[in-house]
């Protein structure tokens, strides 16, 4: 079955835009979720053919790039697409463009199937035999990667935090960008209010659930052409999320 990018227009509202008035990258994976959903329903795997199922989509990997930051009350076009399966995983992509066509930022994430009452991993063929998505082409061509921490670097914790009724997703679970506002709450104020994020990456490794406390572990590594923060997340000491933040 051959489709066409899902896309859709949206203003840049002010409560998705941070104090430099450009887009967060946290607002961007909301609307990205979102338009996923919607992208899905029409192809026929949305989250109600899941729940009838009695599965959900959960998302494993994501790498964004961001070339130019919109502003607030910016116009935007937002474009996804189902990929089909490569191994594990059900890939999809990501373009937000300008009016004009121009690349502000692109995507690539990694999802699996898991069945709700066994929280266990499950396949679906279907979604990777039915749909030919190679003349779409590539967000980004490489799928996302393993956060690669270097093993020579300690992790300072930075600060535990208390999962609470706000996190918490219709999978019951915590939400993925929810991941994303942790991390990002622990770069240096000076780091983040200076240097736009260029390139962010991120591994769901565990599901974290209600009333669970989350260790939030950061390193922060800079150089002359480069600042990296690597921020860890882990349950009883058992790493739930990776995430890689390049400004």
């Amino acid at each position: 079955m051959m489709r066409e990018k899902y896309s859709e227009k949206r203003i840049v509202s002010s409560y998705e835009a941070n104090a430099n008035h450009n887009l967060r990258p946290a607002a961007l994976m909301d609307m990205m979720q979102e338009a996923a959903g919607r992208d899905a329903s029409t192809l026929g795997f949305g989250y109600e053919e899941m729940i009838a199922a009695n599965a959900a989509w959960v998302l494993s990997r994501m790498k964004i790039v961001f070339n130019t930051y919109p502003k607030w009350r910016d116009e935007v076009v937002l474009k996804t697409w189902h990929k089909g399966a490569n191994r594990i995983f059900y890939l999809r992509d990501f373009l937000l463009e300008d009016p004009q066509g121009n690349n502000l930022a692109c995507a690539t994430t990694s999802w699996l199937i898991i069945d709700l009452s066994s929280r266990r991993m499950v396949r679906n063929s279907t979604l990777a035999e039915n749909f030919d998505s190679t003349s779409l082409g590539d967000a980004i061509q490489d799928q996302a990667e393993k956060v690669a921490i270097p093993k020579d670097i300690e992790m300072e914790h930075i600060l535990t935090h208390k999962v609470v009724w706000s996190d918490i997703d219709t999978n019951g679970h915590v939400n993925n960008v929810k991941y994303a506002v942790w991390a990002m709450d622990i770069v240096d104020y000076e780091d983040a209010s200076h240097r736009p994020l260029r390139e962010m990456l991120i591994n769901f490794d565990a599901e974290v659930l209600p009333g669970q406390e989350v260790d939030l572990y950061r390193t922060r590594l800079e150089d002359e052409a480069s600042l990296v923060y690597y921020v860890q997340g882990k349950v009883s000491g058992k790493v739930c999320f990776s995430i890689k933040l390049d400004f």
